[in-house]
């Protein structure tokens, strides 16, 4: 008996020291488990290429100082940039403004980030809100100053409106889009102009005091935004103005007469100076630094130096066969022009040689019209394009552009776009507005 009882006794204890290994042997694996602190780099490049470069920014870096250290690295920003676009970044890589000025890679792949899942997602994160019948007739020109909080309107009823944009909120979170009959805006001018209101500028787009109007009536006319829309100058043109953009302190007007006209709101209302380098109308303006471009209907461009008040170039060729120019967007790092035939071409924003033609919407068979590009508004990584039949292309600001998504207006014939701090609007023929605001803005829903 005794003999039995020592064997079982040492059965037991050689039990009890194989168990004793094995949690041994299983405490050393487990602390063996590769963990995000000690993983190798390669693994922890290759977990963040799946996430957010957003949440990589503001989240991941703040973990730890392996991350941020990791994270800090440009080359990996950089490469990040080009492994979502199939062309070129940035757009032209050889301008010298690259040898002054080095990219930050990392707030680029942020934006294009940022930008991508906010238009492809844009139920979940944008309001739609439409506005109709506030303006009776089409809505020519819409203008976004403020941090975006501030719309103006202004279209071929010869008004103009005031709108605080998160005024216009919806009705609750079900409501992907809501459609307003009834929006009162904070102040609307119905006498504003005698003729159509066809282009708007501000003095300041980041802290707006006054805007400006350019019309059919032969005028361009100051608005005090402090006093409710109130009419502080009226600069007299001699004939329709169809553009308006303002530079330091500097108003221009293209105007229907081919000439374009300088206007200082101290000065009072007569004209400091005026140049003509056009053999057409002048359909747009835009400003970069100290120089001013022009697009006409005879299809070119020109480029005024205001500082030393010459004409740098003119008669430069856009290539638009039938087509004429619509819209311009000048940055560092591009000059695009849009035109009538869904087209998009760029020029160097150094020398303004012609680079390429993108063809945005293809030409469509011979009965049906073709998409004009009414709107084209470019960042450092992004781009949105818009075309008077409805259509809102978004792109990566590459060569050539690369569209990641596209929604479409609720309303037809869209005359104009502008995008400002995440809110985006356009003015359409339809006698509506249509607004775009991020969810983050309405606190209440």
């Amino acid at each position: 008996m005794c003999d039995t009882l020592q064997l079982v006794k040492e059965q037991l204890s050689d039990i009890e020291n194989e168990c004793t290994k094995d949690q041994q042997y299983s405490e050393e694996f487990e602390v063996a488990q590769p963990n995000l602190i000690n993983m190798p780099v390669e693994i922890i490049l290759k977990i963040c290429s799946f996430l957010d470069a957003h949440f990589l920014k503001y989240t991941l870096s703040k973990v730890c100082q392996r991350f941020e250290s990791i994270l800090a690295d440009d080359h990996l920003w950089k490469y990040w940039v080009h492994s979502k676009i199939h062309g070129c970044y940035p757009t032209l890589p050889n301008l010298k403004i690259w040898d002054e000025v080095q990219i930050d890679w990392e707030e680029v792949c942020v934006e294009m980030d940022v930008e991508m899942t906010k238009w492809r997602n844009v139920k979940e994160t944008m309001r739609h809100i439409v506005v109709k019948d506030v303006h009776f007739a089409s809505v020519d020109t819409v203008l976004l100053v403020n941090n975006g909080e501030v719309c103006i309107s202004g279209g071929r009823d010869r008004g103009i409106a005031l709108w605080d944009v998160l005024d216009i909120s919806p009705h609750d979170k079900s409501d992907n889009v809501t459609t307003f009959t009834d929006a009162k805006p904070k102040q609307i001018r119905h006498d504003a102009h005698a003729g159509w209101v066809w282009d708007l500028a501000p003095d300041n787009i980041e802290s707006a005091s006054i805007i400006y109007s350019a019309s059919w009536d032969n005028t361009v006319k100051a608005w005090d935004l402090a006093t409710g829309l109130e009419c502080i100058q009226t600069f007299r043109c001699g004939m329709s103005a169809l553009s308006v953009v303002t530079i330091g302190d500097e108003i221009l007007a293209g105007l229907y007469s081919k000439k374009i006209l300088s206007f200082d709101l101290r000065a009072g209302p007569a004209s400091k100076y005026s140049y003509k380098p056009h053999r057409g109308p002048v359909l747009a303006l835009q400003t970069y630094n100290d120089l001013v471009a022009s697009v006409s209907e005879d299809k070119t461009l020109a480029i005024w130096d205001r500082t030393a008040g010459k004409l740098l170039m003119n008669d430069i060729k856009i290539p638009t066969d039938k087509a004429y120019p619509v819209c311009i967007s000048w940055s560092p790092s591009a000059l695009y022009i849009g035109d009538s035939k869904g087209c998009l071409h760029l020029f160097n924003p150094e020398d303004q040689t012609f680079v390429k033609t993108h063809e945005i919407w293809p030409e469509p068979p011979i009965i049906k019209p073709s998409s004009k590009i009414t709107g084209c508004s470019q960042s450092k990584g992004s781009m949105i394009v818009c075309s008077d039949r409805g259509e809102i292309k978004f792109m990566y600001n590459c060569m050539p552009p690369q569209e990641y998504t596209s929604i479409k207006s609720s309303t037809f014939d869209v005359t104009q776009l502008r995008y400002l701090n995440g809110v985006l609007v356009i003015g359409t023929c339809d006698s509506a507005l249509e607004f775009w605001v991020p969810n983050e803005r309405y606190v209440n829903l």
